[in-house]
């Protein structure tokens, strides 16, 4: 087990590349009151074990990349949780998958080219084995994130 401040260095790593996942190495030792040696150290662990799995591009505004993502509340059948998320981690269309609690198994949020190709991935998963109905709603407007 990580000792308190191990784990509160981590954690403010992980911050600093959420914020900029182009954060240099120098800057991030910096930032942590560590040696580059130490922060590069901390990061291949972390990149090891799966706690960061990937860096990503984050469009802005002026993005001349268009695209139109949904979100898609899902309620399963009674023990297909499983085989649903094998299928949908096989799309590249579907970002992110949660389950929840309440009257929806999943939220998993879609991104594509086209409204078209957006309503074909719609119908895929509410025509999957295991699917007992679905409801969708398309994301408008970004006013935060974090």
């Amino acid at each position: 087990m990580a000792r308190p401040a191990d784990a509160r260095k981590d954690q403010d790593l992980i911050n600093i590349l959420m914020s900029n996942a182009r954060t240099s190495i120098s800057d991030l030792a910096k930032a942590l009151g560590v040696s580059r040696a130490t922060a590069q150290g901390r990061l291949a662990r972390l990149e090891k074990d799966g706690t960061i799995a990937g860096y990503t591009a984050i469009l802005g505004k002026q993005a001349h990349v268009t695209s139109i993502s949904a979100i898609i509340l899902i309620e399963l059948e009674v023990r297909q949780q499983g085989n649903v998320i094998a299928a949908l981690r096989k799309k590249s269309e579907v970002v992110d998958c949660y389950t929840l609690s309440g009257p929806f198994d999943l939220f998993v949020k879609i991104n594509c080219a086209t409204s078209a190709h957006l309503d074909e991935i719609i119908d895929w998963i509410a025509e999957m084995d295991g699917v007992r109905r679905t409801t969708s709603s398309i994301l408008l407007a970004r006013k935060f994130e974090r």
